[in-house]
């Protein structure tokens, strides 16, 4: 499979098991050397499937802009987010930032400064949760720069080896949003996607979420 096959598949998970009809919405968004909101903010679960079906079949040979639309996709967050309720952001990628203009791809203090924007635009607010997954080993994504933004935005910055696991780190996402919003902790050893499902249905506490998936041309890469 391919690594864009893993992450929407991931992210299909997710929003199957996560997402309540007509109470929930969500937003998927895309970016190599473009920025593209390729659902806008929905309750309709069946949209958000068809929108990551569509970007399965969207990847080109595109360069890697992160740092300038994470911004992006929070200012979207604001313009057309519920600000009475929780929001989620959650970030995938597979490279390093080799694009961006406003956070210079060849200014090291990038990260530092992307990393404040989102405490500052986004996290500042207990109710949010943002979350950057890279995916990749050795010289494939710049771990410094992950910890970075995670550091200086007081927020989840993960690295993992490959794609495959990436199934399993939206789980524990969900598991942890979806136990914080109910404020009480469960044990997680042996909670399944189901579980998770079961405990948003009797939080009854609507979130609007998002996914910002990278489309750059090594996302057709195999997994």
């Amino acid at each position: 499979m391919k690594k864009i096959e893993y992450a929407i598949g991931a992210a299909g998970l997710f929003i199957y098991h996560l997402h309540q009809e007509n109470f929930d919405r969500g937003m998927v968004a895309t970016f190599g050397n473009s920025f593209r909101i390729d659902q806008g903010f929905t309750s309709t679960e069946s949209y958000l499937h068809s929108a990551l079906g569509r970007i399965g079949r969207s990847v080109t040979d595109e360069r890697t802009r992160l740092y300038d639309f994470i911004e992006d996709t929070i200012a979207e967050f604001w313009r057309a987010g519920d600000r009475s309720r929780p929001w989620l952001l959650t970030i995938i990628t597979d490279g390093q930032d080799n694009e961006s203009r406003t956070y210079s791809h060849q200014d090291w203090r990038s990260p530092e400064r992307i990393g404040r924007t989102i405490a500052q635009r986004f996290n500042h607010e207990p109710s949010n949760f943002p979350f950057l997954i890279g995916v990749g080993e050795g010289n494939q994504i710049d771990r410094r720069a992950l910890g970075a933004i995670g550091d200086h935005g007081g927020f989840p910055a993960i690295t993992i080896a490959a794609f495959p696991l990436l199934e399993m780190v939206f789980l524990r996402i969900a598991i942890n949003v979806s136990t914080e919003l109910i404020g009480r902790r469960i044990d997680v050893g042996n909670l399944s996607w189901e579980q998770v499902a079961q405990i948003r249905r009797t939080s009854r506490i609507p979130i609007d979420y998002a996914f910002l998936i990278d489309r750059s041309g090594s996302m057709s890469e195999p997994g």
